[in-house]
């Protein structure tokens, strides 16, 4: 597949001259997956909180950021060892740093939070070497994860409170 290029970004200016910087080493799959994994999140974060008690101020148009979402979500309940929102914001702070940032790259370090939270998760089905250290693995079993539990909050909602989204 032809890789596409991208226009060199400003580097700066010297002596009336504008220096360019080459971006040639972007890991678009990796960029791309991080940024996939958090709009998938949010997608579940939007009908978690239209489903949740007392949603009927018309909260869908109120345009809230991501990280409002997360202020939401984070007065909620979660039992241990699912408190999904600190590792949440986590994958925001590392989303607003790839889009801020294009040479920006994902280490095993950058997703630690979220690895910790998978195994708390996995301990009493595994063992901590059972959690994956790839950054696209870490994200790909942390996004899953969380979809799930929200999933199933949503459809809780959904059935037993009476919620008619």
């Amino acid at each position: 597949m032809k890789q596409h290029g991208l226009p060199p970004l400003v580097g700066g200016f010297s002596d009336g001259k504008v220096t360019w910087q080459r971006i040639e080493s972007i890991d678009y799959d990796t960029l791309g997956y991080l940024l996939s994994c958090h709009l998938i999140i949010e997608h579940y974060l939007d009908h978690l909180l239209a489903t949740h008690p007392g949603a009927d101020f018309g909260w869908e148009g109120a345009r809230l950021t991501f990280g409002q979402k997360v202020a939401l979500i984070s007065g909620l309940k979660f039992p241990e060892p699912y408190n999904f929102p600190p590792a949440i914001k986590h994958l925001n702070t590392l989303r607003n740093r790839f889009g801020h940032n294009i040479n920006a790259k994902l280490s095993e370090e950058d997703l630690l939070p979220l690895r910790q939270l998978l195994v708390k998760c996995t301990e009493k089905s595994g063992t901590p070497d059972d959690v994956p250290s790839e950054p696209k693995e870490v994200l790909s079993l942390f996004t899953s994860l969380a979809c799930t539990y929200f999933a199933g909050a949503i459809w809780h909602r959904a059935r037993f409170v009476g919620t008619e989204r």
